[in-house]
């Protein structure tokens, strides 16, 4: 299956799983969409701890790669914040979806390998549970990197894996069984993605693949059990990482401002 065939079924996967969504909200089921202000707040808060408390001063410009229908961006302190995505088209003609959406926010259609947007014209890129969903994961990395500014920072999550289950999971996903996510991760493999287009990572959070194992194990869905046996329960990575250009800034800088941390902590969040 080519790359193009891929991200289509992904975005099927995408697109059913979100009108399924709508309709559970709709009828008054236990999912909402609130957990996307949540996730808001914890980046705020994670960035004031990491010396960028800049970013949250409110005159930052922010986009958001991949925001689905709501998006982080929505809730974050900014003097601009732009969200992108393919399906917003579509999340827009849903009342239910798009009624916690931010009128100041620009919400705009398209895709992470061809951004809509000027070079260099943001301070914070955000791109959550998203990499993984894309067509060309390469073309959206260099788009990350044209988009932001030189002092800039990169925000970004993706589910990972154990090694074992990397392979097992690059098979299912070839197969069709786990259409709607074209890329699988370890966090070493993010680690070296992000380097080989300039990115240093300056602090990185890391969920426990036993934790999440033992839990897909107990789980009463048939599925999630059937993740744990094959081995390829997943893991939330979180990481904030800078330009190239930006890092001799942040050395001189670091004699002033506190560092960055580097944490270990288990991070419980994801699209889906």
């Amino acid at each position: 299956m080519s790359e193009q065939e891929r991200w289509a079924a992904a975005q099927s996967y995408e697109r059913k799983y979100w009108e399924s969504r709508a309709r559970q909200i709709e009828s008054g089921a236990s999912a909402q969409l609130g957990w996307y202000k949540w996730r808001a707040e914890q980046l705020e808060a994670r960035l004031r701890t990491a010396g960028r408390a800049d970013l949250c001063r409110g005159d930052a410009r922010v986009i958001e790669v991949g925001s689905g229908p709501v998006g982080l961006a929505t809730f974050f302190p900014a003097s601009r914040a732009v969200l992108v995505d393919p399906l917003h088209d579509f999340y827009g003609s849903s009342s239910v979806l798009s009624a916690m959406r931010n009128p100041c926010a620009e919400y705009v259609t398209g895709r992470g390998e061809a951004l809509p947007v000027d070079d260099g014209a943001f301070d914070l890129v955000i791109i959550e549970n998203c990499i993984d969903h894309v067509e060309n994961m390469h073309g959206v990395l260099q788009e990350l990197v044209r988009v932001m500014t030189p002092g800039g920072l990169l925000y970004l999550t993706v589910n990972c894996r154990s090694r074992p289950g990397y392979y097992m999971h690059r098979v299912l996903s070839r197969l069709k069984i786990d259409a709607g996510h074209p890329y699988t991760f370890t966090p070493a493999r993010l680690t070296r993605l992000l380097g080989q287009y300039g990115f240093g990572v300056r602090d990185a959070e890391y969920g426990s693949y036993l934790k999440a194992w033992k839990e897909d194990l107990a789980s009463p869905s048939r599925t999630a059990r059937a993740k744990a046996v094959l081995g390829v329960s997943e893991y939330l990575a979180s990481v904030l990482a800078i330009p190239a250009s930006s890092r001799g800034d942040h050395a001189r800088q670091a004699q002033h401002e506190p560092a960055f941390a580097h944490a270990g902590g288990h991070v419980e969040a994801g699209r889906h």
